[in-house]
This record gives C-alpha cells, sequence and structure tokens, in this order.
C-alpha cells in the first residue's frame, strides 16, 4: 500500500503539504491539490482515518437517528443532513429507531464506541424516557441537534418549523373561504410541536370572533389508520363540518379515506387542509393543500450547525425556526351558501 512519504515524493511536495490537502484543502492552493489527488489516485493511496483522528480527536462522522425512514417525511430531511456533510467532508451514519426507546439508546452508545462527532436526531417528544435520552447526551458533551421537535425547558439545539404560524396560516386560509365550522385531526398533545399547532387553530379562530368548541377536536397518532378512525370519531360526535384541518398529511389521508368511504366528497362537502407537503400529497385525488415544511433546509441547516460547532470545538447553542409555506391545490373551496 502506498504511503504519504510516496505520494509526496511523486507529486514533488512535502508529506505535510499532501496531509493538508486532504485534511485542510483549503489551505492548498487548487492546482497543487488536484496535482495530489490525480496522483492518489493513480497510487491508490487512501489516508488512513484511524491516524487522523487520533491526531484530530474527530472522526469526520456524525450520526442520524430518526424514528421512522419509512415515513415519507424523512428523506428530503436526510437528503439536507448528507448534502452538507459531504459538502463538509463529513460522513453519516444513519440509524432507524421505529419510535423504541431502546433502539434509541442503543444507537447513541454505538456512536459513543464508533467516536462519533455529533449527533442529529428526531422523534423526541417530551417524556420522561426522552428527558432521560437527552440527559445523557448532555452529560457526555456530545455536540447534538434536534430537528423537527424539541423540548422547551431543555436547553438544546434545534432546527424545526414555526408550528404554531402554519396551523394560524392554514386555518385563517379556511376561515377566509367563510368557513366557521372547522374540525381538527389533532396529532399527539402530549408533544409542544402539535400543542402549537393547536394554539395557532385557536388564534385564527379567536381573531375572527368564531368560538372555540372542544367537540370539534379529536386526537389520534400520526398515521394514516389513525386518521381514518379519529375522523370516524370526530364524525361520530358532530357531522356539519364544513372544513377539516388536520395536523399532519398521514392524518390528512386517514380523512380521505373515511370521506371515500362515506360518500363525502371532497372539497365539494368538505375542505381538507394540512401541514407536511410529503411528495404523495401532490399525487392524491384531489391533490392536498397543505403547509409545507421546508424539510431538506431542516436537515441542511441542522447538519451546518452541528458540525461548524464541531470545528470550533464547542457544543451547539443555535435555534433556528423556519417558517412553513402555503402550498394551494384543491381539496378546499368556499362553503356553499
Amino acid at each position: 500500500m502506498t504511503n504519504i512519504y510516496e505520494l509526496a515524493k511523486k507529486a514533488g511536495v512535502s508529506h505535510m503539504t499532501v496531509s493538508r490537502a486532504f485534511n485542510n484543502p483549503e489551505q492548498v492552493n487548487k492546482k497543487t491539490r488536484e496535482k495530489i489527488f490525480r496522483i492518489a489516485d493513480e497510487l491508490s493511496y487512501r489516508p488512513s482515518l484511524v491516524a487522523r483522528s487520533m491526531r484530530t480527536k474527530r472522526t469526520n462522522y456524525i450520526g442520524l437517528i430518526l424514528p421512522d425512514i419509512i415515513n415519507p417525511f424523512f428523506p428530503e430531511i436526510v437528503r439536507g443532513v448528507d448534502d452538507y456533510a459531504r459538502k463538509s467532508d463529513h460522513n453519516v451514519i444513519l440509524v432507524n429507531t421505529d419510535n423504541d426507546y431502546e433502539k434509541q439508546t442503543s444507537s447513541l452508545y454505538m456512536f459513543i464506541n464508533r467516536g462519533v462527532d455529533g449527533v442529529i436526531l428526531s422523534g423526541i417528544a417530551g417524556g420522561k424516557k426522552d428527558r432521560k435520552f437527552i440527559n445523557k447526551i448532555v452529560e457526555r458533551n456530545i455536540p447534538a441537534v434536534l430537528i423537527d421537535r424539541f423540548i422547551p425547558d431543555l436547553k438544546s439545539s434545534y432546527v424545526i418549523t414555526n408550528n404554531f404560524k402554519a396551523a394560524y396560516d392554514a386555518t385563517n386560509y379556511l376561515i377566509k373561504l367563510g368557513h366557521k365550522k372547522i374540525g381538527v385531526i389533532s396529532s399527539p398533545q402530549k408533544i409542544k410541536i402539535f400543542q402549537d399547532r393547536l394554539k395557532g387553530y385557536k388564534q385564527a379562530l379567536k381573531e375572527s370572533s368564531i368560538k372555540y368548541r372542544e367537540d370539534f377536536i379529536a386526537e389520534g397518532e400520526e398515521n394514516i389508520e389513525s386518521g381514518y378512525e379519529t375522523t370516524k370519531k370526530l364524525f361520530t360526535k358532530v357531522n356539519n363540518f364544513t372544513a377539516i384541518f388536520a395536523m399532519c398529511d398521514f392524518m390528512a389521508f386517514g380523512v380521505y379515506k373515511y370521506c371515500k368511504e362515506k360518500n363525502i366528497k371532497i372539497p365539494d362537502d368538505i375542505s381538507v387542509i394540512s401541514i407536511d407537503d410529503i411528495y404523495t400529497s401532490a399525487l392524491i385525488t384531489p391533490p392536498l393543500t397543505t403547509m409545507a415544511q421546508q424539510k431538506y433546509e431542516i436537515g441542511f441547516n441542522a447538519a451546518k450547525i452541528l458540525i461548524e460547532s464541531i470545528k470550533k470545538n464547542k457544543l451547539p447553542e443555535k435555534q433556528m425556526i423556519l417558517e412553513a409555506k402555503f402550498i394551494e391545490r384543491n381539496s378546499c373551496g368556499h362553503v356553499k351558501k
């Protein structure tokens, strides 16, 4: 195997220049850097990651912990994380936990054993186990950034959506179409971001002098079947809605399923709006009007915050809130008079 000294000799540079070309490329002029890389390819030279990590105390690996990789919400986030990581000469180790605390914990210890430089994680609800998990990260001074969710009273770095504003704007859109009887298919209210969405809904009603009614709210889980069952529960309590605000696209798909079964036409009989904009939202009939979370930007910025802090030998402190973008399609209509 070719070593760094042989590569340096053939390239006509010092071994320190070769080292800088691989570890700090910005410190080597472009022409020299390209020559070193070309000769390295010819000689099949690869720098030793073990040696580099011993010298720099870094591995240039970051961990990404997700609760459900099958959920179409996450691939764009993964792409954003990976794009920034590659740009910064870092690699990403992805772990799927299936919302299982034991898998989450074992993943963290795996990352610690592999010496990852930091962690990006999602799926934090705020319960006792999640707090315990975050405390493990804090106790070990592991650089970490939360995405999509956060725990308000725990000091942490995060990148999230402005969930209050997303729900507020979605509800106001329905109100402008003449809707006053707006049901809500709510995601679990134990989770802070969904509490914020309900607050946004309430604020929009209040500003339009529309009375908030508890019986207009039904709570379920973030999946299609739960969206279906929750819609069914909602219509059992009250059946004169003109619109439904679903707190995530998966739950909105459950609304569609129920309406199709009961021959309720969208948007002729009832309007439906949601938050997320996963790719299938544009493919269903009718295409779903939704508040699009900036999923790629969430991943990209989380990786940027994490890696920049690692390079400065600091724990991440930045907290970023991104605005959702209104995507108007065909699932909402004016109230019939």
